[in-house]
């Protein structure tokens, strides 16, 4: 899960190679890379992990209304997991996109606060 503290883009490259609008950073830890909003608003994530024999991607919102708030994790309805990262990046770039094009995921149900 996402720290409560704020991320800042690390050296490391993108993995994933998003299709990032120039005002989002990204961090890479592990198996897992945190897409943040210039605001620190929405972040979308893409975790890698395997379960026996076969690696899965998994794709995930957060949304906090302050920088200093703690981090909500949303529903999103983005269904199972992914056994094609392309499909997780596509997903994650419609993510994205749609916070450019004004969404904050406000108002999904709320999954989890961490």
């Amino acid at each position: 899960m996402p720290s409560t503290e704020l991320m800042t883009k690390q050296a490391d490259t993108d993995p994933y190679d998003l299709d990032l609008p120039s005002e989002w950073c990204y961090t890479v830890e592990g198996g897992r890379v945190v897409y943040e909003n210039e605001a620190s608003t929405v972040r979308v994530s893409i975790t890698e992990f395997s379960r026996h024999l076969q690696v899965y991607w998994w794709v995930d919102v957060f949304t906090r209304e302050e920088t200093d708030a703690e981090w909500t994790k949303r529903e999103a309805g983005l269904g199972d997991s992914f056994r094609d990262p392309d499909d997780a990046v596509r997903v994650a770039e419609v993510l994205v996109e749609s916070v450019k094009d004004g969404d904050d995921f406000t108002e999904l149900p709320v999954s989890d606060v961490v």
